[in-house]
């Protein structure tokens, strides 16, 4: 095979790679959000496998419809529903898009590693992965943390066109040549889906690395780029059969305690990649053969991936199975079994160079935001007249639960608040279409300093934002009870001219049954607040005004900021039907609440808040 065709193969594998990452976080957060919404974890994970479960039938639909090149036909029939479901934004048309992409890729994938197995091109499949989870990355990082999954119009649908129309002129080179290798079981291609699924959900999120290290949005992707242009060097080394099954056993135990890998420890993320690089180069690949193993194999791969994604989530992350993918991802190196050609460093060169150019990308738009930042943001002790508000954004999904971060920005700005809470930010959850919301905020809002509190998790969480110093900060989680979920508060201490003003966001429980839940989330906020004066209180606490849990908040002295303004009935949730009060502001009788307002935006589903209070 000659350069030429090598290079093609591989960005060919890289390019199916990056997609089938925008297609599986498209299809999650369709299914989660949209069409699943508010169901049980059974409900959810049952109507995500159904759909999911069309995507096996690319051996049949592939031999019936597919022709002599059905990779083909799967990638022109796959790009233009990529390219369509980014240029479309609508409730109906946009959740079928996505999962409809996620289905056809699920075609798309086998029949493309049959055709590199008739090439005796298998040996590009790691190096093509990793190549395509480098432009992933390097795409999110020059995105400040957005992701194509989230974007809809026609700049996203420019992108996606682009994207698609390169990812057919690769696979067109996928031409199959008589083959006289000797066969082998495709097997191995099982742990391509737990292979994924560790990189998805730790070594290549951006949000998970943020959060592990404590760093920012650009010193992160260095470190996430800086791994994957390692292991793709890696992967281009034929190790003997020893050196893979050390490399295979140092990445399941790196990974036996999380905790390792807080702080400094972060860097192990990189001795991780490195080492399953190692472990599963030149045999996790198809081989020449029957078409069919290789179908019956990533099929198995596809199942593994789904389930150990949705259990991954049905905690609201589960970090200890970190060390079950991986040990499921080097399986296929306890058996023996003859060595793929070694790939050449092409694959390295090429992931070196896309994340030199998204680097750079995201380091000029963080020193452009900075530079703007810096004019904008207040300093010395706020006023004593500041306008508050408290705004949850649902993973910026708009009322229709379709991804709409720019809505949200602009909402925010609308408020011109001086401090603002929000509830559920997430910053890499793949069930939520993947975007770290919390860097791209900083970014897209550089007017605000910003404090940022885990909750549900260790990615999704409460922010607050503020135009002025703050003085110190912090968060606590309530005690679990019946909802069984993690909920909690944030707070942030901030000087203003007539002494410290205490602020504090939160977020109850669920509303549906459990009540009692709530009423205890109140006692906790109320034993952290402890009478301390001058403080503002603000949240999505999904309770009524007649429940409990805000009549011991008012029985406690605090008052009802909308009130004195004839909003204490007005309704919030659901932002296109409100129907329900369950967002509040609330203050102590040393702030006057001066005037109150609750805008109309569908920009997520619940309404902001928004009030003018004087400080005494």
């Amino acid at each position: 095979m000659n350069a030429r065709d090598s290079l093609g193969n591989l960005t060919g594998v890289a390019l199916t790679t990056l997609v089938g990452v925008h297609a599986l976080r498209t299809f999650l957060s369709m299914v989660v959000w949209n069409i699943g919404e508010d169901r049980s974890s059974t409900e959810l994970g049952l109507i995500a496998l159904g759909f999911w479960s069309l995507g096996f039938l690319a051996w049949p639909i592939g031999r019936w419809v597919g022709g002599s090149r059905p990779e083909l036909r799967f990638a022109l029939l796959f790009s233009a529903l990529y390219a369509l479901d980014h240029f479309v934004s609508h409730p109906v048309i946009t959740p079928a898009f996505g999962v409809a992409t996620a289905v056809v890729w699920l075609w798309l994938f086998p029949t493309s590693l049959a055709a590199l197995g008739r090439r005796e091109a298998g040996h590009v499949l790691l190096p093509g992965i990793l190549l395509g989870l480098t432009g992933q990355v390097a795409m999110q990082a020059a995105m400040q943390g957005l992701d194509l999954p989230v974007l809809h119009g026609i700049r996203a649908g420019a992108i996606s066109l682009l994207v698609a129309v390169l990812l057919c002129a690769s696979i067109l080179r996928l031409n199959a040549v008589p083959s006289t290798a000797e066969e082998y079981p495709n097997w191995g291609l099982a742990a391509v889906g737990p292979y994924l699924a560790i990189q998805l959900t730790l070594l290549v999120n951006l949000g998970r690395v943020q959060s592990l290290s404590g760093w920012e949005l650009p010193a992160s992707a260095a470190l996430v780029l800086l791994a994957l242009v390692t292991a793709c060097a890696a992967a281009a080394w034929n190790a003997p059969r020893t050196a893979r099954l050390v490399a295979a056993f140092g990445a399941v135990v790196l990974l036996v305690r999380p905790a390792w890998l807080e702080g400094s420890g972060v860097w192990l993320l990189v001795a991780v990649q490195v080492l399953l690089a190692i472990a599963v180069a030149g045999v996790l690949a198809p081989t020449p053969g029957r078409a069919g193993r290789v179908f019956g194999w990533t099929i198995a791969a596809a199942l593994l991936l789904f389930a150990l994604i949705f259990l991954f989530y049905s905690r609201y992350e589960w970090p200890q199975l970190w060390v079950v993918m991986a040990a499921l991802a080097v399986i296929p190196v306890l058996v023996p079994r003859p060595l793929q050609p070694a790939p050449t460093f092409r694959a390295a060169v090429a992931a070196g160079l896309v994340g030199v150019v998204g680097l750079a990308i995201t380091i000029a738009g963080g020193v452009q935001a900075q530079t703007v930042g810096t004019a904008l943001k207040r300093s010395g002790p706020a006023p004593r007249e500041l306008t508050v508000a408290t705004y949850n954004i649902h993973e910026a999904l708009n009322y229709w639960s379709l991804p709409d971060p720019e809505a949200v920005a602009r909402t925010i700005e609308t408020l011109n608040a001086d401090v603002i809470g929000l509830q559920e930010v997430g910053r890499g959850w793949n069930v939520n279409g993947g975007p770290d919301l919390l860097a791209w905020l900083r970014w897209r809002l550089p007017q605000y300093r910003v404090v940022y509190a885990p909750m549900l998790g260790d990615l999704v969480g409460h922010v607050i934002l503020s135009r002025y110093p703050i003085k110190e900060s912090g968060w606590r989680h309530y005690p679990r009870r019946a909802s069984r979920l993690s909920y909690g508060l944030t707070w942030a201490v901030i000087p203003t001219s007539v002494g410290d003003l205490l602020f504090i966001a939160t977020h109850f429980s669920p509303y549906a049954g459990y009540e009692a839940d709530r009423a205890g989330q109140a006692g906790d906020l109320l034993d952290f607040w402890a009478g301390r004066p001058r403080s503002v209180l603000v949240g999505d606490f999904n309770a009524v005004p007649d429940e409990p849990a805000i009549q011991r908040l008012l029985g406690a002295g605090w008052l009802d900021v909308a009130a004195p303004h004839g909003l204490d009935r007005t309704f919030t949730y659901a932002s296109g039907q409100p129907h329900e009060r369950i967002d509040y502001i609330f203050s102590t009788p040393d702030v006057d609440s001066l005037a109150a307002a609750v805008p109309p935006t569908l920009a997520s589903d619940h309404l902001p808040v928004t009030a003018r209070v004087r400080l005494h």
